[in-house]
């Protein structure tokens, strides 16, 4: 019998855990680098307003209102803007670029049906950012007030 050995007939009664040491750390590890990961993705910053305590457009003078309907209608400023989609593009790039020649501090506001397509919206503050605009918000609605 040599000193210090385990005979065949002895139980083992102590508990490894550095396996499980090792793979806790591992997990951390990509834990660690999957959260650096989704942390860098690029995302759109809106400076939008709160419902109730937003802003009423007409107090903004150097903006732009540009609007999108249910129907797929775009106005800006409340005027329709009507042709194909190419032809409606260019027209509000047109109007955005013209105020923006005149005032750099444009603000732009995008003014949706609730019922409208959210890659309208996105179109629209896209539209925006190519055209010169830093600052945009989206437009909302006070809620009716709750009596009870």
């Amino acid at each position: 019998m040599a000193a210090g050995g385990l005979d065949d007939d002895e139980e083992i009664t102590a508990i490894n855990i550095t396996p499980m040491v090792d793979i806790i750390l591992v997990l951390l590890v990509i834990f660690m680098v999957t959260t650096a990961t989704i942390n860098k993705i690029e995302g759109m910053e809106v400076d939008k307003p709160d419902a109730t305590s937003g802003k009423n457009i007409d107090e903004l003078p150097q903006s732009i209102v540009l609007m999108c309907r249910d129907e797929g209608e775009f106005a800006i400023d409340g005027q329709p803007v009507e042709g194909t989609q190419a032809e409606i593009d260019a027209a509000i790039g047109a109007e955005i670029e013209l105020r923006v020649s005149q005032n750099k501090e444009l603000q732009g506001i995008v003014q949706c049906d609730t019922k409208a397509q959210v890659g309208a919206m996105v179109h629209l503050i896209d539209l925006l950012r190519d055209h010169g605009v830093t600052k945009y918000a989206i437009a909302t609605e006070q809620p009716p007030n709750a009596e009870g």
